[in-house]
């Protein structure tokens, strides 16, 4: 029973690493790192999910150790982290509408990227993936989904029950968001007379992941009950992924590689 759980937290984590603000995040690393390292860049997402992840099992150590003493508070807290989930996802779709139809930038909008400090939103490090990843962990909405987890599935378990299902959940979260940094650096490394064909496939993609979850938040809030589990929703999330990934692959693997110099890196917005 304790390994089902864990496999379903598992897939949660998939589909929390395709939260967009976590691609727009690692999108924006991604590119910003490439021309100085080309090949760490690579893996900006798992790095990101790695900073991401201390947050996560510190929260879920937390949760562990409280027990039923938080759980009384656990569905104010996701009511309202679920709330304020929703308004970024639509604040960044939005922006990335906006986006596409000017065809203003081919970097996609991040509406917590937009509030990190200077320095990590502009760095040239792939490094720098980490500390971000540790700020987006402080996210309300990120602590009340772990939390939940924790409640729901090892309320008896302990700290150590507890810090297992975090671990799960990050470990998904890993493979999503290492998924996406891959992906990100393709696009970086190749060009194309198609590529900004490429890239706007991508930018709608996210998009389409941030309507959909909104959406599916917010009728739950107002009473919807779905006929499937968040296992489904997280499965076809992580398939769509898949499918751009396959796409992009196919798409550039005749293209030819970008050096790794400044002046051929995607322009900042």
């Amino acid at each position: 029973m304790f390994l089902a759980s864990a496999f379903t937290v598992f897939a949660l984590g998939l589909r929390h690493g395709a939260d967009p603000d976590h691609l727009a995040a690692i999108d924006n690393v991604t590119r910003n790192s490439y021309a100085r390292m080309p090949f760490l860049s690579r893996f900006v997402g798992t790095l990101f999910a790695l900073g991401h992840s201390v947050m996560v099992l510190a929260i879920a150590a937390v949760v562990g150790l409280l027990g039923t003493r938080f759980a009384a508070h656990s569905q104010v807290v996701e009511l309202i982290g679920t709330w304020l989930s929703i308004a970024i996802l639509a604040l960044l779709a939005g922006a990335n509408i906006h986006q596409l139809s000017t065809n203003t930038s081919q970097k996609m909008a991040g509406i917590r990227t937009r509030l990190l400090p200077k320095k990590l939103r502009e760095g040239t490090s792939a490094l720098l993936a980490i500390p971000i990843g540790l700020l987006f962990g402080f996210g309300f909405e990120t602590s009340s989904q772990i939390a939940t987890y924790t409640i729901a599935f090892s309320v008896d378990a302990g700290v150590l029950g507890a810090v297992i299902v975090g671990a799960a959940f990050c470990l998904g979260m890993i493979c999503t968001d290492t998924l996406d940094s891959v992906l990100v650096h393709r696009l970086v490394s190749f060009h194309a007379d198609d590529m900004p064909r490429v890239v706007r496939v991508w930018i709608w993609c996210v998009t389409i992941i941030a309507v959909f979850v909104a959406a599916y938040e917010l009728a739950q809030v107002l009473g919807w009950r779905p006929p499937f589990d968040d296992l489904v929703v997280s499965g076809g999330i992580v398939a769509l992924l898949v499918a751009v990934f396959v796409y992009v692959y196919m798409a550039t693997r005749r293209a030819t590689p970008r050096s790794a110099t400044p002046g051929l890196v995607s322009p900042k917005p």
